[in-house]
């Protein structure tokens, strides 16, 4: 009869966690906005698609890695292989306005990081669910854009999870310019 009991109780927590991951996702793409998020959504699927023909035998979270972990490593070589926006996705990307939405053209510095768009406010609304998401939103708003090689190594240092919608998303977004 214990056993039955811890089942449930078992069940009960792991309904109310996938409740709680399903609410910030809602929350974030309210914020973010239907368009805005069926063209992130778009580039996460390239940005995999692109993984699975790079690194066929790897899982998911390890083809991130090795991703990243050969865009630091590479200095002149043949970048083909970091290339993943689809000219359908990339034209979304810009249509749905989710790229004005996270970046802008400045005329000294080049692009920035639009601090008042939607997507850091959609960062901003889920920031304290998760370590990672926190660290990178405080980051992103105290330096707005970081050397890639910077990011990645944050990244990877903070242990970030790439089977999490949130990580893939991030990841995703700081290779979307």
């Amino acid at each position: 009869m214990s056993r039955f009991y811890l089942i449930i109780i078992l069940i009960i927590s792991f309904s109310c966690s996938q409740k709680e991951v399903d609410e910030r996702i809602l929350k974030f793409k309210n914020t973010l906005g239907q368009r805005e998020t069926i063209a992130l959504d778009k580039l996460v699927s390239d940005f995999e698609k692109n993984l699975e023909k790079n690194y066929p035998n790897l899982t998911i979270e390890n083809r991130y890695k090795k991703y990243l972990n050969d865009i630091i490593s590479v200095s002149s070589g043949n970048t083909e292989k970091f290339k993943f926006q689809s000219n359908e996705t990339n034209s979304e990307f810009h249509r749905s306005g989710l790229w004005k939405e996270t970046y802008e053209r400045d005329s000294i510095y080049g692009l920035e990081i639009n601090l008042t768009g939607k997507y850091m406010k959609a960062i901003y609304s889920i920031k304290d669910s998760d370590a990672f998401i926190s660290r990178y939103y405080k980051k992103r708003e105290a330096t707005g854009m970081l050397p890639i090689d910077l990011f990645i190594k944050g990244v990877l240092n903070s242990k970030s999870d790439f089977n999490d919608y949130f990580h893939k998303r991030i990841v995703v977004i700081e290779f979307s310019f």
